[in-house]
């Protein structure tokens, strides 16, 4: 008795076996999206902060979140070019905002900062008298603010708080990180604490 010969299609055969090695869960897969890191998030916003044309018609707390970015992504391998000068821009045009502003609710005309290097000591001036004045040292990049003086017939009315926070502007303009050591400092940085990421100081 003859024994039935069986004949093996040899290419439906390897396509059975590629379906049964391939999962069904991976069939018809395209390639994932992958989602930029981090750093490259950070980077394209840098490079659209940079070409940001008009900085006036940016709102203040816009303005200062982006110039405490920028501050920090710009210690990255290779930042956008004229990204430093952006920085620049962005802080002087905070600084520029904040003088506009109302100083003291007296009627007499806008103060005045200094920063006496001389004498190390951020200076307070209204109508050409001096108001207040900030103790300061700098060392290695970092500005520990020492000790608030109000001068007789200026206390107690605000002038202390407005030094301290022209001092903190000052520093993050120079990218100097801040310690507070005298309590009107510390006191200023606990009602506004905003000014802590601003003058690089932990939260």
């Amino acid at each position: 008795m003859t024994e039935p010969v069986i004949v093996l299609d040899t290419a439906t055969a390897d396509v059975q076996a590629d379906q049964e090695l391939t999962p069904a869960h991976l069939e018809n897969t395209s390639p994932a999206t992958v989602p930029p890191t981090r750093r490259e998030r950070e980077a394209q916003w840098l490079a659209c902060a940079v070409r940001a044309e008009d900085l006036t018609a940016m709102s203040l707390a816009d303005l200062r979140i982006m110039a405490t970015r920028m501050f920090r992504l710009l210690d990255t391998d290779d930042p956008p070019i004229k990204a430093h000068e952006r920085y620049l821009a962005a802080v002087e045009e905070i600084e520029a905002r904040v003088r506009r502003e109302p100083e003291v609710d007296d009627g007499r005309d806008r103060t005045v900062f200094k920063d006496s290097a001389f004498t190390s000591r951020f200076e307070l001036y209204l109508d050409g008298y001096l108001t207040t004045y900030l103790r300061y040292l700098i060392v290695g990049g970092q500005l520990t603010l020492r000790s608030l003086v109000e001068k007789p017939g200026f206390e107690d009315k605000g002038f202390d708080r407005l030094l301290v926070r022209h001092a903190l502007l000052n520093a993050h303009r120079r990218r100097l990180s801040v310690v507070a050591a005298c309590p009107e400092a510390q006191t200023f940085l606990e009602q506004n604490p905003q000014y802590r990421t601003l003058a690089r100081i932990p939260g």
